[in-house]
């Protein structure tokens, strides 16, 4: 949610308050407490999307810290002996130079792919490398370290259409909030307008605030209401020397 959103939002809480909290308006009007129920659950599942967004986009960052370490597991602890014994055996065993890293800065899907695949290579190969020290299960480790990384690329994903998926929810409440907001301002407007107090109260609480703005007091109006103060030319003199002694 972003911070005009979570405005809105704030809006939307403060009216459902002064609703709830003035069950006499509601009392003279069933369409307003229809709209107040209504409001109430826009309420509620924007709420339950703003979370969703904040948690989504943490599983994100989390399994992409998870899926850099998994890719150093592919890359420098399976892949990277496979192929340096491979490249020592050239020239001895036939057609063992087809074990080769993938390109540089290849991506995580690329790479799963390229690990699948010299699993599927290194069978023919298994027995000499084995023998010239990779583990006896080095060929199911590389997959299983494989899969581990495809299981993060594949909840990477979710997470990102699970968090695209909130903030949907969340623009399509607000705009039914908006509208049902609108009603419920018309229907109040109406009925608090011969009570100047309410009707201040409600017009102000209402209001989608602006993010940075300060109310300021007016410069350049003089009060011609109040009394004017005698200064004397002694007052005058004296006040630079009280300014200079404080100073």
């Amino acid at each position: 949610m972003d911070a005009y959103q979570e405005r809105v939002f704030q809006s939307f809480c403060r009216e459902e308050g002064w609703l709830v909290a003035n069950p006499q308006y509601v009392a003279e009007n069933p369409s307003l407490g229809h709209h107040l129920e209504t409001l109430s659950g826009i309420v509620s599942r924007i709420s339950g999307h703003a979370t969703a967004q904040v948690t989504q986009y943490a599983q994100t960052m989390l399994v992409s810290k998870d899926e850099i370490e998994q890719k150093r597991e592919v890359l420098s602890y399976q892949m990277v002996p496979i192929v340096k014994i491979a490249r020592a055996l050239r020239g001895t065993v036939p057609g063992i130079g087809v074990l080769v890293m993938p390109k540089t800065h290849v991506s995580t899907a690329g790479l799963i792919t390229a690990a699948n695949a010299m699993a599927q290579k290194a069978e023919i190969y298994k027995d000499v490398l084995i023998e010239k020290g990779l583990p006896a299960d080095f060929i199911v480790q590389l997959t299983a370290a494989a899969e581990a990384l495809k299981s993060s690329l594949d909840d990477r994903g979710l997470a990102r259409a699970s968090r695209v998926a909130a903030t949907r929810g969340l623009e399509s409440e607000l705009a039914l909030g908006r509208r049902v907001v609108m009603m419920i301002d018309a229907i109040v407007t109406r009925q608090v307008r011969s009570e100047p107090a309410k009707l201040a109260e409600w017009e102000q609480l209402k209001r989608v605030t602006v993010k940075g703005v300060v109310p300021r007091a007016p410069i350049g109006l003089v009060d011609t209401g109040s009394t004017p103060v005698q200064t004397s030319a002694t007052d005058v003199v004296a006040a630079p020397t009280s300014v200079v002694k404080a100073a």
